[in-house]
């Protein structure tokens, strides 16, 4: 095989490897499912998890300052509250930096009629008000969030679920399923 036969297989073998160029190598993930914790770990300097939707990743974020590690878009800060004779934990959206913050924008009864919306909620409304800190955040509804960064993601509450450590402390566990648009605009239409 001569030199042309050579550079065209090469280039055959890198379109069929690479068919729809650079794009499709990174980034961050535009859809899928996470799960935030308001469990605190340590002993003197409490911190907890957070998810970072531009790097697709879980990171730590103390309360006690900067750790060098990337501060997450959202966390679950868990707010405590006493119900009856018991503490528990109810979550709550927190922004890790403080600003933007989340816009709740529908409240349902079944997961069914949540994940209706969820699915033709295509653009952000004008006239949002994100807060930094949520309300209590309830099973099936549906949130907004400005990151940092300016980009918007959307969020559908599958699950909540409440736990206790081995102290005895309440915390709880959110799954949302969730759409991030990376490029700052206000549509989640592909």
């Amino acid at each position: 095989m001569g030199k042309k036969g050579w550079i065209g297989s090469l280039t055959a073998i890198t379109l069929l490897l690479f068919p729809a160029g650079c794009d499709d190598l990174g980034g961050p993930d535009r859809t899928g499912e996470i799960n935030l914790s308001s469990q605190l770990f340590g002993s003197e300097s409490y911190y907890i998890f957070g998810y970072s939707f531009e790097d697709s990743e879980m990171y730590k974020y103390s309360y006690t300052g900067y750790t060098g590690d990337p501060v997450p878009d959202i966390i679950n800060e868990g707010f405590l509250v006493i119900e009856g004779s018991q503490q528990i934990s109810l979550p709550g959206f927190n922004t890790a930096e403080l600003v933007n913050g989340f816009a709740l924008v529908g409240e349902f009864g079944s997961l069914d009629d949540a994940r209706s919306f969820y699915e033709g909620y295509n653009q952000v409304e004008e006239g949002l008000q994100f807060e930094t800190v949520s309300d209590t955040v309830d099973l099936n509804q549906v949130w907004v969030q400005q990151t940092s960064a300016g980009n918007y993601v959307k969020m559908l509450v599958k699950s909540i679920h409440n736990f206790e450590v081995e102290s005895g402390k309440p915390y709880n566990e959110v799954t949302l399923e969730y759409t991030y648009q990376p490029d700052g605009s206000t549509s989640f239409q592909d």
